[in-house]
């Protein structure tokens, strides 16, 4: 008995069938493939974005006695600058005359006590930033024009067309130092960085935003970014203390935005840094040199 055959609507069936079986695998493949290329387009988003925060998080941790200023960048919502200490233990400062003068604050030109037979191993030269720091917490950075010997393990430490501009107290020092700052240009979506007197340099492009808040703590109070400042278009650095609050730490806030698949996906990501604190030289006031 011969087999029997399928007829011409079986056949039609069994192709609609295959292609609908065909559509729907289909279907599934393109959602996985949408599903999976969103989710590594947001994975690589947040790489990105905590990359970006591990590398100022480490950089603000080395802050020199926890201290905020105003150079290269003034410090804000959108900017922050700082001082890294780049020689170890610094250098006691002689005071001028009695000491606690307008002559000091005037003067263009420090005298350190090193123990040292040369300038190499003072490990000061010419175009170098140094930091001044008194005992009530005050400091300023100064950039070196000259370093001379003076005798009997004395040098100055000339930073010529600005002032020490700090009182001088027992205990001041000075110390090598460099500034670093960042900025975030929102038009741009870049974060750009400025070390030391070298030029701006972009760190991280395609933002859409950075943001950092400044949380003052004391007496069981919190406050975040306290109206005593203009944070949002700064002239300078905020206060280290005010009504009784201490700046203790940063939130940093910063979004990315990608294509996945030609869909745009965002993503956030932030962290609380502490502002490092010694207890015998944190800086109350960074100013600038005058």
């Amino acid at each position: 008995m011969k087999g029997k055959g399928f007829t011409l609507v079986e056949l039609l069936v069994a192709l609609l069938t295959l292609g609908i079986l065909f559509l729907a695998a289909s279907e599934v493949t393109t959602r996985f493939l949408q599903t999976r290329a969103q989710l590594d387009t947001k994975a690589g988003l947040q790489g990105k974005l905590r990359r970006i925060v591990e590398v100022f998080t480490q950089d603000l941790r080395s802050a020199a006695f926890g201290g905020i200023g105003s150079i290269p960048y003034p410090s804000g919502a959108q900017g922050i600058s700082f001082v890294l200490i780049e020689g170890g233990a610094g250098y006691p400062v002689r005071p001028h005359d009695s000491g606690n003068n307008e002559s000091f604050k005037r003067a263009a030109e420090a005298k350190i006590v090193a123990l040292v037979a040369n300038r190499d191993q003072l490990g000061i030269q010419d175009g170098d930033q140094v930091l001044l720091v008194n005992g009530a917490g005050q400091a300023t950075v100064l950039s070196v024009t000259q370093v001379n010997p003076v005798g009997q393990n004395l040098w100055h430490v000339v930073h010529s067309g600005c002032g020490n501009t700090i009182d001088y107290t027992p205990n001041t020092l000075l110390f090598r130092a460099r500034t670093l700052g960042f900025r975030f240009d929102p038009q741009a979506g870049t974060l750009f960085a400025r070390y030391g007197t070298g030029g701006e340099v972009p760190v991280a492009f395609n933002l859409t935003n950075f943001q950092i808040d400044y949380v003052y703590e004391g007496s069981g109070t919190l406050k975040i970014n306290p109206p005593v400042y203009a944070w949002k278009n700064p002239q300078g650095s905020p206060p280290v203390q005010t009504g009784g609050l201490v700046l203790r730490r940063l939130v940093l806030s910063l979004e990315a935005e990608g294509q996945g698949r030609g869909r745009p996906q965002r993503i956030s990501y932030s962290s609380a840094v502490e502002l490092p604190r010694t207890g015998s030289y944190d800086i109350q006031e960074l100013l600038p040199c005058q």
